[in-house]
Formats: structure tokens, sequence, C-alpha cells
């Protein structure tokens, strides 16, 4: 079983990172740029967890607003949330529901793992893919 994860991220490069370093872990992501689009997929299909910016271009919901209704939500307030920002407000984003508050830049691969952490304590199936070339540099 594959484990969905939504990122929210209006800018094309970082939400490009993110995906493609999620799908390398074996997670299935879908992306999305603005906050009131999101949120109304979210109520139709709700994911595993959640990448979410707090800066979203374009005004109308920005990720502090979508944190709140996802705290408010008897559908959605167990969906996992991490917060990738270059915002330095962690206590403010764990309040409002945040499983975990990464500050940009961290390491390629911590959110993933953070990810997966979370999700596999939680219940969730799910698995790590480690690339081929990484078995056989550490072949003994």
């Amino acid at each position: 079983m594959s484990l969905e994860i939504m990122v929210i991220e209006d800018d094309i490069n970082s939400a490009e990172l993110l995906k493609y370093e999620l799908m390398d872990s074996g997670f299935r992501v879908n992306y999305f740029k603005s906050g009131r689009k999101t949120f109304q997929k979210l109520k139709t299909l709700p994911p595993d967890a959640i990448v979410l910016d707090i800066l979203l271009e374009g005004g109308e919901m920005d990720g502090w607003t979508i944190l709140r209704e996802l705290k408010g939500s008897a559908d959605l307030n167990e969906i996992q949330v991490f917060v990738t920002t270059a915002l330095a407000e962690r206590e403010k984003g764990i309040s409002l529901v945040a499983k975990d508050y990464l500050v940009k830049p961290y390491k390629p691969s911590q959110l993933s793992k953070v990810i997966m952490h979370t999700l596999l304590s939680n219940g969730k199936q799910g698995q790590i893919l480690i690339p081929q070339a990484f078995h056989e540099e550490n072949k003994g």
C-alpha cells in the first residue's frame, strides 16, 4: 500500500523538490499551489498526510488558515500535517495541529523520514524505498 501525501506549496521549484523527494521514498504525491481549491479537494479525497507551506501566494488562504480550518474540522483534524516554511514560528504551527515544523533549508531526506516515522507509528502501512545504488555502495 502506498501512502498518499498532499503537497501545498506555491513555489513551483520547491514543490517539485518536495514531490520528487517524497516519490523517491515511495509516497504517492498530489501537488496543489492554492489554499482554497486544496481545501475543497481535502474534503473529497483526504490524504494520509499534508506537507504545507505557510506563505502561499494568492492571498485567499495561507498556511495558517489551512491549519486552523483543519483543526476545526471533525472530518479532517486527524490528517497529519508537516509544515515546511522559511518562517521560524514552530510553536504557532504545533499549536495549530502541525505534527512537525521544518524550517527551510533542511536536509533533503529529513521530511520523508519524519512523515514515514509518524505515519507508521500511527498504524499506517508503508515502506521506505532505498535506491539500488545505496545497497551496492554499502555491501560489505
